[in-house]
């Protein structure tokens, strides 16, 4: 834990980028946008990837017995 802790964000160091999102007004109208830092990030190339996207809907309505969801 020693080794780890000069990396860690407190509490409320973690939450400080959320809040943000939340709160600023500026930023009122944005949706479904990444941010980190308090800043507009572009995502990985794998939180992009639309078959994977599609793949992890399929599985989920599965796993929560929605039925056939790849019409969703």
């Amino acid at each position: 834990l020693w080794i780890v802790r000069p990396f860690a964000k407190s509490p409320a160091r973690g939450a400080e980028t959320s809040l943000h999102v939340a709160l600023s007004p500026e930023l009122s109208e944005v949706s479904g946008g990444y941010f980190a830092n308090k800043r507009p990030v572009r995502p990985s190339g794998a939180a992009r990837d639309e078959r994977s996207a599609r793949r992890l809907w399929s599985e989920s309505a599965r796993l929560v017995g929605l039925g056939d969801a790849e019409s969703a």
